[in-house]
């Protein structure tokens, strides 16, 4: 199943928490995120620098796990994204072979990117929305209670997936409404005051 047909399938009409203009203007320098609504211990989130919504849950020993989209260049994709202060040998940009495994499903391998965050090592992957891997790595996560990570004969940690549902839920519906936002922009100059068009190289 694509994920464009999962996108469009699981989005909802819900009532907006900020409205559109808060969601434009966090697009300026000083703003790095916009708090979209925190729902079974997951923060979601509009981050600016990455023009897309994201869900976040700090587990046990201060492991940080990011899960949304990353619409940079108009080009959405899913961004995983785990941290720990713990990982010092990671360096950034290196990839690194790392296998999650989502309650009893099948592990994934995953080419990971070391990444340093806010001084925070860790890992981060980028995946195509419209492949059926970035559907199936949503379904699991959204489906699945626990996950497991690995790198190589090493447990990184285990972590719950408690509430993992209905986060990504929001994650869609603050994604939809920042493009609902964009949307809703009204080109200044296809018009004047006096309804003639001043688009320079109209007809």
């Amino acid at each position: 199943m694509r994920l464009k047909r999962f996108f469009t399938g699981h989005m909802r009409r819900v009532s907006i928490a900020f409205c559109a203009a808060s969601l434009l203007s966090a697009n300026s320098v000083q703003a790095q995120t916009v708090d979209w609504k925190t729902v079974g211990g997951w923060d979601v989130s509009f981050y600016t620098n990455s023009q897309g919504c994201q869900a976040f849950a700090l587990f046990e020993k201060n492991t940080a796990f990011f899960i949304g989209f990353d619409n940079n260049d108009d080009q959405l994709t899913l961004d995983v994204t785990l941290l720990d202060e713990r990982w010092v040998s990671i360096e950034h940009d290196k990839e690194y072979s790392v296998e999650v495994k989502f309650g009893n499903e099948g592990p994934w391998t995953l080419e990971m990117d070391g990444v340093v965050m806010d001084g925070y090592p860790g890992l981060n992957i980028m995946i195509d929305v419209e492949t059926d891997e970035a559907a199936l790595f949503i379904d699991e996560f959204q489906r699945e209670t626990v996950m497991r990570w690995d790198y190589g004969k090493t447990t990184l940690g285990r972590y719950t997936l408690r509430g993992s549902r209905v986060a990504f839920d929001e994650v869609i519906a603050c994604q939809k409404s920042y493009f609902e936002a964009l949307a809703s922009q009204t080109d200044p100059f296809a018009t004047s005051d006096t309804g003639t068009s001043t688009v320079p190289f109209s007809d």
